[in-house]
């Protein structure tokens, strides 16, 4: 069981690199060191076939405060609310079934679904769909409802924003219910396919967000454009992100990096699939 923001990107590097004065662990970037480029990652789908309940980890438990108690079956469950992802930092590590964590396997972490059982996340950002095998209990933040292994991640194109809107719904064993879900925005996140690699520059991480949005309009009075607020969090706090982009490839997002620099925005961090 694991319940807060996952380390997606080399701590020291990007502390330094945004010159933050708390430890935030680098929430909601991309990874840099320690994974497998997620572009060749080849891993499949997982295929629901009947599971026996483990016994760990489908007894009510608490925490924070607050009491969940696991479904039985995972027939019926369908729920609306943000995926986030989490890696190396509990890669082989003990899952709340007791299995091994392996962030390059098809699996998932939720609150209530059944230790195992499958379920279908459709990520509402690019209309992608992958089957995960469930093994682990989180993510206890408001609003989210189920942490992704990086390689499932990867497929749903959710490493670049680090959370995503998606709809999860349970699959009985034997079902293949792989329904399209019409994109709601641009496809700039899919790691997977090269047409839509895509790279930003991030500029700023805040713990509030009004000081977010003083440097969004400090970059829209330098002229900048294609500025996005992303909203994660470190450690117990709430992180406000800024980015600017997408740039088609690395050398556009170097140019705007020294772009910044010369404006005198400071230094900003590179942030790829």
């Amino acid at each position: 069981m694991r319940s807060g923001c996952h380390f997606k990107t080399d701590r020291g590097r990007a502390l330094a690199a945004l010159g933050l004065a708390v430890a935030l662990g680098g929430c909601g970037l991309l990874p840099s060191t320690g994974y497998r480029n997620p572009a060749n990652l080849s891993v499949r789908a997982a295929i629901p076939h009947k599971l026996a309940l483990s016994p760990y980890g489908n007894s009510p438990y608490t925490v924070n405060g607050r009491t969940y108690y696991p479904l039985k079956t995972a027939a019926g469950y369908r729920r609306r609310g943000i995926a986030s992802w989490y890696g190396i930092p509990f890669n082989g590590q003990k899952t709340s079934d007791g299995e091994t964590y392996n962030m390059y396997a098809m699996t998932a972490a939720s609150k209530v679904l059944p230790l195992p059982s499958y379920a279908l996340v459709r990520n509402l950002n690019n209309g992608k769909s992958v089957v995960v095998r469930v093994n682990d209990r989180g993510p206890f933040y408001r609003g989210r409802i189920i942490d992704l292994s990086y390689a499932a991640a990867a497929r749903l194109g959710v490493l670049a924003t680090g959370t995503a809107p998606v709809i999860v719904e349970g699959l009985a064993p034997g079902e293949k219910r792989v329904t399209p879900v019409r994109p709601r925005g641009p496809n700039v996140f899919g790691p997977h396919h090269v047409a839509h690699r895509a790279f930003f520059v991030q500029v700023g991480a805040f713990l509030r967000q009004h000081d977010a949005d003083r440097l969004l309009r400090r970059l829209r009075g330098k002229g900048l454009q294609k500025l996005h607020v992303l909203h994660d969090h470190a450690h117990g706090h709430g992180l406000y992100l800024v980015r600017v982009g997408p740039e088609a490839d690395r050398d556009a997002a170097k140019a705007l990096l020294a772009r910044l620099s010369r404006a005198g925005l400071g230094r900003g961090l590179i942030v790829d699939p």
